[in-house]
C-alpha cells in the first residue's frame, strides 16, 4: 500500500511538471507565431543588432502596448546567437531576446545550465489556501500609473460594485513609485477619497482609469481638491512622501525610485514587490485580471456564496493594460510593474 501511494504521488508530481513545461512552450510558440504572422518558412536574413532591436521595439509598442506605454531601447548586444535588447518601459527595466534574422521575440530567457528556484509556497496561495470568511477581505495593491495595476483594476470594478458590501474592499499602494511625482501626488488623492469619502471612491476611480485626469475624476465623484487637500497634506507631512522624494541623498529609495509608505506595513506583511499584487482574506493570490476570473478568486474566498457570485462577467471582456476602457485584448497578464 505504501509503495502504491508513492508512485500515485510521483506520477502526480510528473503530471504537474508537464503541464508547467507545455505551459511555457505553448507561450513561447504563441509570441513566435504572432510577432512572426504564423510559422511559414521563410528564408533568413541576418540583421545587425540595431535593426533587429529597432524592429523588436516598434513590434512592441505597435501590437502589444498599442500607446498604453512605450517601450525604449537602452541597448543590444549579442548573447547565446541572438540579441539581447534592453529596454525601459514606463521608467521598468526589463530584458528580452530577439533572433538575428529579427524573426523571432524572446519576451523571457530561461538559462537551462541554471537551477530555477521555485517562489516560496507562502507567496502565492493557491484558491484552497485562502480562508473562507463570511465578508471576504479583498486588498488590491497596486501604483496608480502602473499599466498593469490599472489593467486590473479595471477588471475589478464591476465586480466591486455587484458584490457591494458583501465584501471589504480597498485599493493599496506598493510602498514604493515607479512613474514619477505624478503617481505620488494621485495615490495620495486616492488614499484622501477612499478614507474621506469611501462611497465615492469607486466612482472617482472608474473616471481616473477612463481619462488618467485627476480633475475630471473629482468632478465625477462630485468632490474637488479642497474637499481632501486637508488629508492629502497630513498624509504627506506623516509618511514623508514629498520629503523623501526629494531628498538629494535618496536615502530610502529602492533604487531608481522613491518610497510610498502610507502601506509599508501591508507591504511587508503580504511580501508585495510590485503592482499588482491581489491579497484575499490574508494571502496573496493568483488571479486573472478580466472581471470573470476576478469575481471567481473573490467568490472562492465566501464561507457561503451569495446569489451574485452566479452573476456571468464575461461581457465585460478582458482589459488592456493601461488608461481608457475601448481598449480590449487581456495581453501581458501576467506582466507588472516592480524591481
Amino acid at each position: 500500500m505504501g509503495e502504491l501511494k508513492r508512485a500515485k504521488k510521483r506520477s502526480r508530481k510528473v503530471t504537474v511538471s508537464v503541464w508547467k513545461i507545455s505551459t511555457i512552450v505553448s507561450l513561447i510558440l504563441l509570441v513566435i507565431s504572432v510577432f512572426t504572422g504564423g510559422f511559414t518558412k521563410i528564408k533568413s536574413v541576418e540583421l545587425t543588432g540595431q535593426v533587429a532591436a529597432n524592429k523588436a521595439v516598434k513590434f512592441i509598442n505597435e501590437n502589444i502596448l498599442q500607446d498604453q506605454a512605450t517601450a525604449k531601447l537602452e541597448g543590444v548586444e549579442e548573447s547565446n546567437g541572438m540579441y539581447k535588447i534592453k529596454l525601459i518601459i514606463n521608467d521598468q527595466a526589463m530584458e528580452s531576446y530577439i533572433s538575428n534574422d529579427g524573426k523571432l521575440l524572446f519576451p523571457e530567457a530561461i538559462d537551462l545550465t541554471t537551477p530555477q528556484l521555485q517562489q516560496p509556497p507562502e507567496a502565492q496561495a493557491t484558491q484552497t489556501d485562502v480562508l473562507k470568511f463570511d465578508k471576504p477581505v479583498v486588498e488590491l495593491f497596486v501604483m496608480s500609473h502602473c499599466p498593469y495595476g490599472t489593467q486590473i483594476e479595471k477588471g475589478i470594478l464591476p465586480v466591486v460594485k455587484e458584490l457591494g458590501s458583501k465584501i471589504d474592499f480597498e485599493v493599496k499602494f506598493v510602498n514604493y513609485a515607479m512613474h514619477g511625482k505624478g503617481e505620488l501626488d494621485e495615490q495620495l488623492r486616492q488614499y484622501c477619497v477612499q478614507r474621506d469619502y469611501n462611497d465615492k471612491y469607486v466612482v472617482y476611480l472608474g473616471k481616473f482609469l477612463e481619462t488618467e485626469n485627476s480633475d475630471e475624476a473629482l468632478e465625477a465623484a462630485g468632490l474637488s481638491e479642497a474637499d481632501i487637500s486637508q488629508c492629502v497634506a497630513a498624509t504627506d507631512e506623516k509618511y514623508k512622501v514629498t520629503e523623501l522624494y526629494e531628498d538629494p541623498q535618496q536615502s530610502e529609495w529602492s533604487g531608481r525610485f522613491p518610497p510610498f509608505k502610507v502601506y509599508d506595513v501591508e507591504n511587508k506583511k503580504y511580501g508585495v514587490s510590485g503592482s499588482p499584487t491581489l491579497v484575499i482574506n490574508g494571502k496573496a493570490v493568483n488571479s486573472g485580471r478580466d472581471a470573470q476570473s476576478l469575481l471567481n478568486s473573490i467568490c472562492g474566498a465566501f464561507t457561503d456564496k451569495p446569489e451574485e457570485c452566479s452573476t456571468d462577467m464575461t461581457s465585460f471582456g478582458n482589459p488592456a493594460p493601461g488608461f481608457g476602457f475601448d481598449t480590449q485584448g487581456g495581453s501581458a497578464t501576467a506582466a507588472g510593474c516592480g524591481t
